[in-house]
């Protein structure tokens, strides 16, 4: 199996794409969480590249994707939807299926909704809904928006991370290490923090899955896989349950012991994702 990286310009913007098995005819797009970078796909993307070309962006702020220069104008999701858009483009999609993890599959649903209704087949949604409870998302807000915090050694920050994404599930000390290792970046002092662009919350990003998304959630007529976090602050019983009411014929699975969200590194949540896309 190949694997590459591809930067795109996209909007005069650097973007990283990271590609699994580029021969393969068939196309899966993951995109990562709002904190997050497209390396979070690795153990599953390597699964899911025995049958598939797997592209894991980088989003805009990122991992190795450039910042934002007009952060009010950029990190919205508006302009992430047209980032994706580029991006198939650029490879050639015409028909995909879709993995989002939390924003992933925000902008998973908006664009089976109505941009990519007719090329997105399967659309996996890891841990979110059309909407978000106010304390997660002012939990994430906080989280995101906040003084970045600065670690002397590598591993500080690794027990950092750990606190932070335990609830993702257990990793073994070789996972931690290379999920540190794709999570990090210098600053000019020397210490070590986060990867992403301080400036990604943005009034106008975190305002649209505050808002009804339900219409867009009702718009989908593709087929959907639900994952659900069971200690998950931002996928909560209720949203749940009127996903279900929406799309009763949406497949659901519950992960226990798990929260915001399933980190799709582990057996019991790569398994409903591989038995619904291959």
């Amino acid at each position: 199996m190949k694997i590459h990286s591809e930067f795109l310009t996209i909007n005069d913007r650097s973007i990283h794409v990271r590609v699994y098995n580029p021969d393969m005819k068939k196309t899966i797009v993951c995109w990562h969480g709002l904190a997050r970078n497209g390396f979070d796909f690795e153990a599953v993307a390597t699964l899911l590249s025995r049958e598939y070309r797997v592209l894991c962006p980088d989003t805009l702020g990122r991992g190795l994707s450039q910042w934002a220069k007009t952060p009010s104008k950029e990190y919205t999701y508006p302009n992430y939807v047209r980032i994706a858009q580029e991006i198939c483009a650029y490879f050639n999609v015409e028909k995909m299926d879709w993995i989002g993890t939390s924003m992933g599959g925000i902008i998973g649903i908006i664009l089976s909704s109505g941009p990519f209704k007719e090329k997105i087949q399967r659309l996996v949604i890891n841990d979110i809904g059309p909407e978000i409870p106010a304390p997660a998302l002012q939990r994430i807000i906080n989280y995101v928006s906040g003084v970045q915090p600065e670690f002397d050694t590598f591993s500080g920050y690794e027990n950092y991370l750990k606190e932070l994404y335990l609830i993702m599930g257990e990793r073994t000390k070789e996972e931690w290490f290379e999920m540190t290792c794709r999570s990090l970046r210098r600053k000019d002092n020397g210490c070590f923090t986060v990867h992403f662009d301080p400036d990604i919350i943005q009034i106008s990003d975190e305002t649209v899955p505050a808002m009804d998304l339900w219409e867009m959630f009702r718009q989908v007529e593709c087929q959907v896989l639900l994952l659900h976090g069971l200690l998950s602050d931002v996928l909560t019983a209720d949203i749940v349950e009127r996903m279900v009411s929406v799309h009763p014929e949406m497949k659901l699975v519950t992960i226990p012991d798990c929260g915001h969200a399933p980190g799709l590194h582990l057996k019991h949540h790569q398994d409903p994702v591989l038995d619904f896309l291959t």
